[in-house]
């Protein structure tokens, strides 16, 4: 299973229909999908047209009173697999803290390994612990982002928190640039996508995705936009991204849970 952990620490870069748009991707080939929603605000699970708020999510995982696999909810789109945002996610930030585990969500995603051919994570638009545990389990983190100096310097403070993360685990995060709500036809965005080419030129993708109105309609629908309008311009981005990160590095060996894993924390 190689997984992909979509975040920026800024709102409104295409985030969550980044990764809305690549889970449906990959469905639509075929390949079986777990799409997990870190977000407190739930909008990739709003996306999938489905109020899922009530039910038990990563809060009840996290707190080991529930195994992964246990809310899970199956075919929410053609491919797709969910793990929704619920009422109680909002609460996993203070549990993580009072409990400190970076590596939780990665040791609960190996059991389900061989279970899916891609893992799509959407995170928080924040460096809290719930995107650092997506950071930690991610095979790819993908960076969106939006033509501006706020995107840019988004870009710039992801990075610096997962060097600090490279550097307490020794590890590497291997990560890729994708700019989004592109208008080519302003000078604007073509200074921009020229800075980024400057600053990262060797993770910035050589796919973009295009402005346009149809991403709005088809997150409207609650559909992704290769079932909305598979022949826009939008829908051939995120083909083209997904066969790009599909060609990315394998995926690591899944961790392995603990042996004795702590008591689960009191409902």
């Amino acid at each position: 299973m190689k997984i992909i952990t979509v975040a920026s620490c800024k709102g409104g870069c295409g985030k969550t229909t980044t990764a809305l748009n690549l889970a449906a991707c990959y469905g639509w080939e075929g390949h079986p999908v777990l799409l997990l929603d870190l977000d407190p605000q739930g909008h990739a699970t709003l996306g999938t047209a489905l109020d899922c708020r009530d039910d038990p999510g990563l809060y009840e995982v996290f707190a080991r009173r529930m195994d992964l696999e246990d809310v899970v909810i199956p075919d929410v789109v053609a491919g797709i697999d969910l793990v929704p945002a619920t009422r109680s996610l909002g609460q996993a930030e203070a549990l993580l803290a009072d409990w400190p585990r970076e590596k939780e969500l990665a040791l609960r995603l190996g059991p389900l390994a061989g279970a899916y051919r891609y893992a799509v994570l959407d995170c928080p638009p924040s460096l809290g612990l719930l995107t650092t545990n997506a950071l930690l389990a991610a095979d790819l983190v993908l960076i969106p982002v939006e033509m501006s100096l706020f995107g840019l310097d988004s870009v710039e403070r992801l990075l610096a928190h997962m060097a600090r993360l490279e550097a307490r685990y020794e590890t590497a995060i291997p990560f890729r640039v994708l700019p989004t709500m592109v208008d080519r036809r302003t000078r604007l965005a073509r200074a921009f996508l020229r800075e980024l080419w400057a600053r990262y030129p060797e993770q910035v993708l050589p796919v973009l995705v295009h402005h346009t109105v149809r991403l709005r309609e088809a997150t409207c629908r609650g559909l992704p936009i290769i079932d909305y309008d598979a022949e826009s311009a939008a829908a051939h981005d995120y083909r083209q991204l997904a066969r790009l990160l599909a060609a990315e590095p394998a995926p690591r060996a899944a961790e392995a849970l603990p042996a004795h894993e702590p008591e689960a924390v009191p409902a």
